[in-house]
C-alpha cells in the first residue's frame, strides 16, 4: 500500500478516499488481484475527459500492460498504480515495505518504507502531500525523541 492509507504505517493518522496499492507485477499475482477485484466487483472510474467505452477492459492482460487504475468497488474506491513519480520499481518499494504482525490474519499487507513514501509524496508536490511529509516528519522525530 502507498499514498494516504501507508501513513498509519509511519504513526500519521488521516482520514483518505482512497486505498492506493501496487502489485506486484508477476501474471501470477495479477490474475489474484483479477479475482479480488472480481469479487469486488470493481469496475474502471471514468475520469476527467475520458468516456466509460473510451477505457480499457479489466483484464489481467492489460494490467500487465502497466498503467494506473483507478476503480470503484463495492467497498469504495480502489487505485492499482503501476507507475507512481519517485518510485523507483516494485521490487525496491517490496524490499523497504513494512509488513506489521497482525494476529489472526495468515498474509498481512505491506506498506511504503518510510524513504519509498517521502519520495513519492516528494514527486507528487501536490499540497496534501507536501503536509504529509511534514507530518511524518514529525512523527518520526517524536518517536526517536525518546523520553527525557
Amino acid at each position: 500500500m502507498i499514498g494516504g492509507f501507508s501513513l498509519a504505517a509511519h504513526g500519521v493518522i488521516r482520514a483518505t478516499k482512497d486505498v492506493d496499492i501496487v502489485p506486484d507485477p508477476s501474471e501470477e499475482n495479477l490474475a489474484r488481484l483479477m479475482g479480488a477485484m472480481a469479487a469486488l466487483k470493481a469496475e474502471p472510474l471514468a475520469i476527467g475527459d475520458f468516456h466509460p467505452n473510451e477505457l480499457l477492459e479489466l483484464t489481467v492482460e492489460n494490467l500487465a500492460a502497466g498503467g494506473n487504475w483507478l476503480l470503484r468497488t463495492d467497498l469504495g474506491r480502489l487505485d492499482v498504480m503501476q507507475y507512481v513519480q519517485g518510485m523507483k520499481s516494485y521490487g525496491q518499494l517490496r524490499a523497504e515495505a513494512i509488513v506489521p504482525e497482525l494476529p489472526g490474519m495468515n498474509a498481512a499487507p505491506a506498506f511504503a518504507g518510510y524513504e519509498d513514501l517521502i519520495a513519492m509524496k516528494q514527486a507528487a508536490g501536490r499540497d496534501q502531500d507536501l503536509r504529509d511529509i511534514t507530518e511524518l516528519e514529525l512523527a518520526r522525530a517524536g518517536r526517536n525523541a525518546g523520553p527525557e
